[in-house]
């Protein structure tokens, strides 16, 4: 029976970049014992070349030249580790910049349908306003602007709606393409201060 666990790269590149660290941390811990052992062996040489000691003179130069040839190749494995912390991060970036978008996207679709159903309720608000107002007009003149007014919705509305949405519609593809910012703008807060005029 084989068991089969869910996929999900975000959490993914999350333990590779936990591992790289945890591994980088390792390292970086060998190679501070590293350098110290370069700093031991170098001034157990230093004694040994002063003392005469030619046997412990070798000795001491054959592990500083052993400690300091594990320090290149330590210093040269947390650069590559480091690398790979970069290339995780950006993995991890590039991850949630296609999420946010694709939830941006999806944000300004909705918005697009919502402009579509209260276009559909204000064209039919609309057409009863006209109705009333044109069997008004015969009683009251002034409810020919209305019923005006009402005409020119029914008119210019569903086409204006519809510009809109396919504008909408087509800044969520730019989102998607990346041409567009991922985060969509905050509206503008009307302000609430009443405006005086000067006379």
């Amino acid at each position: 029976m084989a068991f089969f666990k869910s996929s999900n790269p975000e959490k993914a590149v999350q333990r590779d970049i936990d591992a790289a660290n945890a591994n980088r941390e390792r390292v970086s811990a060998r190679l501070a014992e590293c350098d110290q052992a370069v700093t031991r062996h170098l001034a157990s040489a230093k004694d040994c070349a002063l003392s005469g000691d030619d046997a412990g003179l070798d000795a001491a130069q054959t592990s500083l030249r052993a400690a300091q040839d594990l320090a290149v190749t330590l210093r040269s494995a947390l650069s590559e580790i480091d690398q790979q912390i970069a290339d995780f991060e950006q993995a991890k970036a590039e991850m949630a910049d296609r999420k946010l978008r694709s939830e941006t996207a999806a944000e300004i679709e909705l918005l697009a349908r919502k402009l579509g159903e209260i276009s559909v309720e204000f064209n039919g608000v609309a057409e009863r306003l006209s109705e009333q107002t044109h069997r008004a007009m015969p009683i009251v003149f002034e409810a020919l602007g209305v019923n005006n007014f009402a005409k020119v919705c029914l008119t210019e509305v569903p086409q204006a709606v519809e510009l809109v949405s396919t504008m909408l519609r087509a800044h969520a593809d730019a989102v998607l393409a990346g041409t567009a910012p991922a985060k969509l703008p905050l509206p503008e807060v009307a302000s609430t201060k009443p405006k005086f005029l000067v006379g």
